[in-house]
């Protein structure tokens, strides 16, 4: 019997056509507009009452902490709606306040992220809504380095980023209220639901915390790569070079699958992002509304994409942060340019320290050998 080329089996794409192909696809099904209206008012209200009393700084910070709280609309913890925004923003809080004292410090600020990094790599095995609370605390610790301070900074900015959380958080849970229909709960599309009660979530403490658990090493693993790239981008003096250690932070995983797909993702998002940033700039020319009506628009995308593409996620927030930048007088171009060059740093040392890892399991020999080729090719 002869096929026609419809029924014919199709055989599977090269490794590397399938990488791309998984790198590249659009999960459109998952993109959420409408919800994402209800979380970028908040993003801009921040921006404008800063704005508003001549503070740019203030309220940049407080936009930032709207806009990560914002995701937390996205997650699920408790019956209650409130609940992931609210422990996220006393996360993101309490970490910039440690990240604020311990970025002067090299060695103190390397050991700071590496713990917040342990912590992020313990929480995956505790489902979906504590692992992202913790990663809201773990990327404040990292971006706080931009700007060192001494206590009392690190409690000032700490409470700027609780009122952009809070503020955002009672907007959206308002907007719920007003018009639920356009905002049903959701969950993300691979969620992992917490531990049912303490008995559970003990059990799995005890699983994860054991020294031959996995998901110890991987946690480890992603302790040491982050905070090496803290020193590295420190040694390099890189402009900006926090972006590299947030890198290594949101790209490492246990699979080296998922992790070159991701930080390929996030090198082209990233790309592509401050592309489009420095195109409108130089487009538009525009002044201070025009600024928060485009990063309105960037938060919007963000929110509206997390599920859709890694990469397209990345150009979102990529737009975002050069844009709210250049209220502080920052040319889009050059922040572009220094983003990119630590979020290559990071995507080079998160697939190092996966390589390294690999090797350190299995042994050099093992570890270049070809994948696919029997034990007497050659």
């Amino acid at each position: 019997m002869t096929l026609s080329a419809d029924e014919r089996p199709v055989p599977p794409p090269p490794p590397a056509q399938g990488h791309a192909r998984r790198a590249l696809a659009q999960t459109w099904s998952a993109f959420q507009p409408l919800p994402a209206l209800y979380c970028a008012p908040g993003v801009v209200l921040a921006l404008a009452l800063g704005l508003a009393a001549g503070q740019p700084g203030v309220a940049v910070l407080a936009s930032a902490g709207a806009f990560s709280a914002g995701f937390g609309a996205f997650q699920r913890l408790t019956r209650f709606q409130l609940a992931p925004m609210a422990l996220a923003t006393l996360c993101m809080s309490v970490s910039t306040a440690i990240g604020t004292v311990a970025s002067g410090h090299p060695l103190v600020d390397a050991a700071v992220v590496a713990a917040a990094a342990l912590s992020l790599g313990l929480a995956a095995s505790f489902g979906t809504g504590p692992w992202w609370v913790l990663l809201q605390g773990a990327v404040f610790v990292v971006i706080a380095a931009a700007n060192p301070g001494d206590w009392h900074d690190g409690l000032s900015r700490a409470l700027v980023v609780l009122a952009g959380g809070l503020g955002q958080s009672l907007l959206v849970a308002l907007l719920r209220r007003l018009a639920p229909a356009g905002f049903p709960p959701l969950s993300g599309p691979n969620a992992i639901p917490a531990p049912a009660d303490a008995a559970a979530w003990a059990d799995q403490a005890r699983r994860v915390l054991s020294p031959r658990a996995p998901e110890l090493a991987s946690a480890v693993l992603l302790a040491l790569a982050t905070g090496a790239a803290v020193l590295i981008a420190r040694k390099l003096a890189i402009p900006n070079g926090y972006w590299a250690a947030l890198t290594v932070l949101l790209v490492l995983r246990h699979s080296g699958t998922e992790t070159l797909t991701r930080g390929a993702q996030r090198i082209g998002g990233t790309m592509l992002g401050a592309a489009a940033a420095t195109l409108l700039a130089a487009l538009l020319r525009p002044d201070a509304l025009g600024l928060l009506l485009l990063i309105g628009a960037a938060a919007w995308c963000a929110y509206a994409t997390q599920w859709v593409n890694y990469g397209t996620f990345s150009l979102s927030v990529t737009s975002y942060v050069a844009l709210l930048l250049a209220l502080l007088g920052l040319p889009e171009a050059e922040v572009a340019v220094h983003r990119i060059t630590a979020t290559l740093l990071g995507a080079a040392i998160a697939a190092a320290a996966l390589g390294l890892s690999r090797i350190g399991r299995h042994g050099w020999r093992r570890a270049l050998r070809p994948r696919g080729l029997g034990a007497g090719a050659g």
